[in-house]
């Protein structure tokens, strides 16, 4: 609540009407964009956890897997793990297996899917991702960042009291110390969040029912870096299942 930031909220019951619910929210916005300009296309950076399994499930069947335009779409991650693209902790293997491999074979050209240079430094391959990112979308503003949103109060690879809070130079950082698994990692910013036209947070199940309530509950505006991953209008979409919902007083929420 408050702080500045509106946040709009669709209740879905489950997991399944939390991925037809995306993949209708995703087929709409990239129809804007390629409206809007079609050279530049589609630009979507996805998070790790559950979200590609969320995201992949409705969008990878009818009536979207054969109606959307791929090959306007440019996929970037809004955080990834410094590890190999064929590692179990890639964030890049998750929505290869959750999504781009379900759809027809080249369906998103290869050079419109930008992962990390794993060979380099975390340092080296946060500013080579800023620098490939800010090639397709000079300004670094993405059309859509999805977020997930861990039972911390952590989103991307920003978590609670870290200094990268206050990284204000840079669209793209590194971390070396996450408090989670793998500890090094690269992570868009608040300003390149905040330059987004849409961001959108996943969050399901009942263990996020109580950082929710923190939320979004009508309380002080929150400190926690998932409540202040906004978009440039200051808005900050939530889809949120049923059990994650469970604590909050749904007449109180603005919907979206």
């Amino acid at each position: 609540a408050g702080g500045g930031v509106t946040h709009l909220v669709r209740v879905l019951k489950d997991t399944d009407d939390m991925s037809a619910s995306l993949a209708s929210y995703l087929s709409e916005q990239a129809s804007s964009a390629t409206s809007r300009d079609s050279a530049a296309g589609f630009a979507v950076a996805f998070s790790g956890g559950s979200l590609p399994k969320i995201a992949g499930a409705a969008l990878v069947a009818a009536p979207y897997k054969d109606s959307v335009d791929w090959a306007a779409w440019r996929v970037f991650y809004a955080d990834e793990r410094c590890v190999a693209l064929d590692h179990a902790d890639s964030n890049h293997l998750a929505l290869k297996t959750q999504l781009l491999d379900k759809l027809p074979p080249g369906a998103i050209p290869p050079a419109q899917i930008f992962t990390i240079d794993a060979a380099g430094s975390p340092a080296e391959q946060a500013a080579a991702y800023e620098a490939a990112l800010r090639k397709e979308r000079p300004d670094g503003a993405l059309d859509v960042v999805l977020l997930g949103m861990g039972e911390d109060g952590h989103t991307a690879s920003l978590f609670p009291g870290h200094a990268l809070l206050e990284a204000n130079d840079s669209l793209v950082a590194s971390i070396l110390d996450s408090p989670k698994p793998p500890p090094s990692r690269i992570t868009l910013t608040y300003p390149a969040i905040r330059s987004a036209r849409e961001v959108a947070v996943v969050a399901g199940g009942a263990g996020k029912a109580s950082i929710l309530k923190d939320i979004l509950g009508g309380g002080a505006p929150s400190a926690l870096p998932v409540a202040n991953a906004h978009a440039r209008d200051s808005v900050l979409r939530w889809f949120i299942d049923e059990a994650a919902a469970a604590q909050l007083d749904r007449a109180s929420l603005q919907s979206f």
